[in-house]
Formats: C-alpha cells, structure tokens, sequence
C-alpha cells in the first residue's frame, strides 16, 4: 500500500504547482553586448571667425568606430589652456552617427571669448599672436553606458589690434551770455579686418588745464572693417565760472583742449589721452 500513498501525495504536489502555488524563476538576463572603444583622431584647431569679443575655432578630425554596429556621439567637451591658466570651458551637442565598421570625419565649433585670456589688453600691447591647447572629450553613447573618448590640439590664432583713437579738432560752435558749446571731434581707426560693434566712450575734457566736462559718456557708432567714424562730442558749460573765464583768456592766445578717459568696443578697450587747439568759427 506505500507505493500507492506516495504516488498521491506526488500527484497532490503536481496538481498545488499547476494551480500556482509553486514561483517562477526570471529568464536569465541577455549576455552584456562587448563594445570596442572608438578612436577619436583630432588634427587641428582651426580660427574660423574673430571679433571684438572673441574667436571661434573649428576643432577638426575623424572618429572610427571598429564594432559591427552603429553608435550616436551625444556632446563634445571643451575648455583652452592659455598663457598656464584653464578658461573657456564649455560643450557642443550632438547628433552625430558613427556608422558600424566604418568612420566618420568631425567638424566642431569652440569658442574663446577675449575677456577669458588673463591680462587679455596687456596681451595685446606685448604679442601679436596666441598660442594655446584645446583639450575635452567626445561622449560616446553605448549600450548600458557611456565611453568618453579624449584629445588635445595645440593652435594659434592672430589677436585683434587696439583702434586708434586721435583728437581730431575742436571748435567753439556757440558762446552767449548764457552758454558756450564747444564741438570736438575724435577719429576712430579700426586696423582689423572684421567691424567694431558699438561701444561706449567715459571721458573728461579740458581747456588750457579747466575742466570743462567730468565724467561724461557717449555711445560709440560701429566701425567697419578698416574703417574710420568720427564723433562728434558737444560740450556745453555756463558762460558763468572758471571754464569760461579760461576760455576767454585762452582765446587770446591758444586754447589747447584735452580729452582722456577710456573708449570700449567689445573686450577691445583703450586708454584715451589726446590734445588738440581750439579755434573759433
């Protein structure tokens, strides 16, 4: 009778698994898919446009993706190293595809700006170029990841040059009882070959030594491209009081009239400290 007790108890056991009593096992999870890192070639750091502000390079190259299957670059990173300082970190996304087995060439837009070189205007007036290395990475997306691959690319590029700025007259326009309007006129000479934005001038002038205009400011029209703008600055101050009592012992003689203060266009800015005589109409 043993065997037949055991052989219902077994049946009992299959008919309680049937029924759901007994869990399920998950499948084993998918073998992980082996990706060979790709290689990213970088060959140059090229100045593809510069302005008051700043330069932007072409970083050129080729990445070659030696797995049999296609791979997406998400974002490249960037940051300079200029004169032993780190600046100009950033990134540039992307939506490039690396094809399976194959290569693919890479164009990608950095940007410098000015204000980020250290002593960037004591630059300019000591070297006429700028040496510098662009390091950062090309994101990779993987299956279950990501693989950063690195470069550096060692350049160059040709800096900007200060305009010049030269008194070029001044004119006494208007002188009554009340008032006396005295024009001055700057030339502003840009050497470079792209345009100067508008700007803005901060400036003090005087007659013969009196100060005539503190603290004075004038926005500054655009400049083209080895170009010159004159402008015009109208000065005016009361016939009362030690500018016009200047004034009118100057012009007896000669009147000398002095403009400094400091003139901007973009990072590009310049200490102003110019002289010129005074006539009448």
């Amino acid at each position: 009778m043993r065997p037949l007790r055991t052989a219902a108890l077994a049946g009992l056991v299959a008919t309680a698994a049937a029924c759901g009593g007994a869990r399920t096992v998950p499948p084993p999870p998918p073998p992980a898919i082996a990706i060979d890192p790709p290689v990213l070639r970088a060959e140059a750091l090229l100045p593809q446009a510069i302005d008051a502000y700043g330069v932007t390079f072409a970083l050129t190259g080729r990445i070659e993706n030696p797995n049999p299957r296609s791979l997406q670059v998400a974002r490249f990173t960037y940051a300079f190293e200029v004169l032993g300082a780190r600046v100009g970190a950033g990134q540039v996304s992307s939506d490039l595809v690396l094809p399976a087995s194959g290569a693919v060439p890479v164009m990608v837009p950095v940007r410098l700006r000015w204000t980020d070189v250290p002593g960037f205007l004591g630059v300019l007036a000591t070297q006429r170029s700028l040496p510098l290395t662009a390091r950062g990475t090309a994101r990779v997306r993987v299956p279950g990841g990501q693989l950063d691959l690195p470069y550096a690319l060692d350049g160059s590029v040709v800096l900007p040059r200060l305009p010049a700025v030269a008194l070029r007259g001044a004119v006494v326009r208007e002188s009554n009882l009340f008032q006396t309007v005295v024009e001055v006129r700057v030339d502003v000479t840009n050497p470079n070959p792209f345009p100067l934005p508008t700007g803005q001038l901060a400036y003090d002038v005087s007659l013969n030594g009196v100060s005539v205009a503190e603290a004075s400011k004038q926005s500054l029209e655009a400049v083209p491209p080895e170009g010159t703008t004159t402008i015009v600055l109208p000065i005016r101050f009361s016939t009362v009081g030690a500018a016009a009592g200047a004034l009118s012992g100057a012009m007896r003689g000669k009147t000398e009239v002095a403009l400094t203060g400091r003139a901007g266009y973009g990072a590009l800015e310049m200490v102003l400290d110019t002289h010129a005589e005074l006539v009448s109409r």
